[in-house]
């Protein structure tokens, strides 16, 4: 398949309050890389998002989309839908509007629409390619060579979301597993119980692993919030610069230095934010050992 590129994307995700945002908002501050309007466009990964419309769904995938799946015209439907309702605009975790309709109008909406709905039967997958390349530019990028989201589910589709753009980047956000589950605990769509929230993180690292396996080593960077923040600061930014060809820009230098100090992290919270800290050690150091023997990394914080 061709691709017609109007910048290159990059797809960061992660576990969820894994990072994703924070660096999103450091790398829109160089010149050549535009980010998504919202930051989490989910438009992409979502159930009925553009890779269940390209592609299928997944066998994981809940009943219902596969319920779609079966009737004729089901998926597009839902997809149609939920681009003019949920993914159109909402209101985000901080109590604020947010949606798609912060960046495009309503009319390049429907003409992005119509144009999958006319494609995608022929090719699909260059059908979600060329959709990409229509909210890119419903977004307003121009000459800018890249284009970020931040939707934490890009890590477990990344293997999908390359089916359907072979050219696209990918930064895995990782974090402490125990500061990520004591993070969610407290979100109201997070899991309620220790042992959920570490249950989740578990299954979103592996799940995270076997997906990314299955994109080009060359195209993928594993970043720990940690260390882009913490322990290894001017290496890791400096990773992060190489891996997309970029130079070091002074806006993005001076977000770097003054937006994300060490201490905005609050690294080891977790013990102190949860009512059970040996419980959730307890649960922590045996997920991390099923990880571990299964031969994936999970960047524990030392």
């Amino acid at each position: 398949m061709s691709v017609v590129s109007v910048a290159r994307p990059i797809f960061s995700g992660g576990t969820g309050r894994s990072g994703t945002t924070v660096l999103a908002k450091l790398l829109r501050c160089h010149p050549e890389v535009r980010a998504s309007k919202p930051l989490e466009i989910r438009c992409v990964t979502d159930s009925a998002g553009l890779l269940d419309v390209c592609l299928g769904p997944t066998p994981d995938a809940p009943w219902t989309v596969k319920v779609l799946a079966l009737v004729p015209g089901g998926m597009t439907r839902q997809f149609d839908s939920r681009m003019r309702k949920q993914w159109w605009e909402r209101t985000n975790r901080l109590g604020r509007s947010s949606g798609l309709h912060r960046a495009m109008s309503e009319q390049q909406r429907e003409e992005m629409i119509r144009k999958l709905h006319l494609s995608v039967k022929a090719d699909s997958a260059r059908a979600g390619r060329e959709f990409l390349d229509d909210l890119m530019k419903a977004q307003g990028v121009t000459s800018e060579r890249f284009w970020v989201d931040t939707s934490p589910p890009n890590a477990v589709c990344a293997d999908r979301i390359f089916q359907v753009a072979p050219d696209a980047l990918f930064v895995h956000m990782v974090r402490d597993g125990r500061d990520t589950a004591a993070s969610v605990l407290a979100e109201p769509w997070g899991p309620s119980t220790p042992q959920t929230a570490i249950a989740w993180w578990e299954g979103r690292m592996r799940r995270a692993h076997h997906s990314l396996g299955k994109v080009p080593g060359q195209q993928v960077l594993t970043v720990s919030l940690e260390d882009l923040v913490v322990r290894e600061r001017e290496a890791t930014y400096a990773e992060l610069l190489d891996f997309l060809g970029l130079s070091d820009r002074p806006r993005m230098r001076r977000y770097f230095s003054e937006e994300m100090p060490a201490d905005r992290v609050n690294v080891g919270a977790w013990a102190s934010r949860v009512a059970d800290p040996q419980m959730l050690e307890s649960l922590y150091v045996q997920a991390r050992d099923r990880l571990r023997q299964e031969g994936i990394e999970v960047h524990e914080r030392i």
